[in-house]
């Protein structure tokens, strides 16, 4: 135990703390999976409309990356974050994706410690961002929604302490929206809980006097965060588009990280689903009805959609630690602290300068010594040689892809068939879609024809290779572990 409160002490003198210990968790956890967060096709496209949006000076309202679809509307609603991507890569390659993706988790999970120590003790603190780094973990990846990620976190931890306090937040809190809606749909969610957390104030508020205040504070307050969400190039398409993707059932229900958890295997939901409920169950925990309903809200986002499970993460003990703080400490008090539980609650002091420098010291040093090591993207998202057969071949003309290709092929200037832009494709396309790739309803050779494809590039597993084998007029020219290509024999002959 001596020995214990001595290491202790020393790093008081440092200055270190909870929060900084969180940042350099989460962006070691980064680096030391590179090759994971750059496991989402989206990121090739994502970086293509970063540097053409750099390069122009411009934000795309148009397709201009698909055959099928050129010219059709787009909205580049994720346009900031994009245009940061490109230039993360463009100053210093892959690396340069994976380090910005790591300073923006460790900077959230930073953010949410210290919210997090604002209302409970250490030890429960230190559980609750556990388990939003394990909610995190699925979605973690290189991608617009983790440069928002901090943005969430200051926005709900602000709202969250505005009420524990009795007050409105700044209405200079607004401003945040002016970024966060050209980063990231997820700004919805920010206005959304803003709503709860005014109605909670207005509903609580003792007497119509203070009702009156609470009202006019907290709507000047959303009324200035709406104003700043329509400062963006997309203008009101920036609250449709989520709306509309919303209402594309089948396409929801298809593409991977918009389906709910499959509970057949033991996912991260589940575990804090199971967790919350023992905590609830055996500490008698009890939330006023508004933050209840939020909660209840959060859990059906999560299990509605497997991408929203880094909400309920983050966002749930945000909302909760403040009312049940103290019935924890009822539920604990005369408890006696030894040692270590006393080093731990001495890291909960905010860091020193020396820490703080030390960490921005490390965070470089980290990052160079990582990018000395060769880094790409997985070859399951990245069908380079497949691609590069094709390009020797002489295949010009239009292609029908792999939906997990598209990316690459965007990156590789070819245009697509289909890609992750779901929202500009439509319900409709995404159906003949995957129902032509996985052999339904005979779609294939209909789509083949009307599109006058001259090669394809599927996946060795998809049921889309095997009608292809059979099919008259087709060939297969290249085969690896990756992705089959196939090649119309006599393209002349399409319709």
């Amino acid at each position: 135990m001596a020995e214990t409160a001595i290491i202790g002490a020393s790093r008081s003198r440092l200055g270190m703390s909870w929060p900084i210990l969180a940042f350099l968790a989460a962006y070691g956890t980064t680096l030391g999976t590179a090759k994971t967060m750059l496991g989402d096709p989206d990121i090739f496209w994502h970086i293509v409309t970063g540097r053409w949006i750099i390069a122009h000076h411009a934000v795309p309202h148009t397709d201009l990356f698909s055959h099928t679809m050129a010219g059709a509307p787009w909205v580049a609603h994720e346009w900031l974050g994009e245009a940061i991507l490109a230039a993360f890569f463009d100053a210093a390659g892959w690396w340069g994706i994976v380090i910005l993706t790591g300073i923006c988790a460790g900077t959230a999970m930073a953010l949410f410690t210290r919210a997090m120590l604002r209302y409970l003790e250490p030890r429960h603190a230190l559980i609750a961002i556990l388990s939003a780094g394990v909610m995190m973990a699925p979605h973690w990846l290189a991608r617009p929604h983790m440069i928002a990620l901090p943005l969430l976190v200051a926005w709900i931890a602000a709202l969250a302490a505005a009420r524990a306090e009795s007050r409105a937040p700044p209405l200079a809190l607004a401003a945040v929206m002016v970024v966060w809606a050209n980063l990231h749909g997820t700004f919805l969610v920010g206005l959304g809980f803003a709503a709860f957390f005014a109605a909670e104030a207005i509903i609580l508020a003792s007497g119509s006097s203070e009702r009156r205040i609470a009202a006019m504070r907290w709507g000047s307050f959303i009324i200035a965060a709406l104003l700043g969400t329509l400062v963006t190039p997309n203008g009101i398409e920036t609250y449709l588009l989520p709306l509309r993707l919303l209402d594309m059932t089948y396409a929801l229900s298809v593409l991977v990280e918009w389906r709910s958890v499959n509970f057949a295997q033991l996912q991260p939901l589940e575990i804090w689903l199971l967790a919350a409920l023992v905590g609830a169950l055996t500490l008698g925990i009890k939330l006023p009805p508004i933050r209840a309903l939020m909660l209840a809200l959060l859990i059906h986002l999560a299990l509605r959609h497997g991408r929203n499970g880094e909400l309920l993460g983050f966002i749930a003990p945000l909302l909760v630690a403040g009312p049940i703080a103290p019935q924890l400490r009822r539920a604990e008090a005369g408890r006696n602290r030894d040692a270590f539980e006393r080093w731990i609650e001495a890291l909960a002091r905010p860091a020193g300068a020396l820490a703080v420098a030390g960490t921005v010291f490390a965070v470089a040093v980290m990052g160079l010594a990582a990018a000395t090591s060769a880094l790409r993207p997985n070859d399951q998202i990245a069908p380079a040689a497949a691609v590069a057969a094709a390009i020797d071949h002489g295949m010009t003309g239009p292609v029908f892809n792999d939906y997990s290709f598209g990316g690459y092929l965007i990156f590789a200037g070819i245009p697509t068939f289909i890609d992750g832009r779901a929202d500009m494709y439509g319900d409709a396309f995404i159906k003949r879609e995957y129902e032509a790739t996985h052999d339904l309803g005979g779609e294939l050779p209909s789509l083949l024809d009307q599109y006058r494809i001259a090669w394809t590039i599927f996946r060795p597993s998809s049921q889309a290779v095997a009608v292809l084998d059979r099919m008259p007029g087709w060939r297969r020219v290249f085969t690896d572990g990756v992705a089959v290509v196939h090649e119309r024999q006599d393209a002349a002959r399409a319709p």
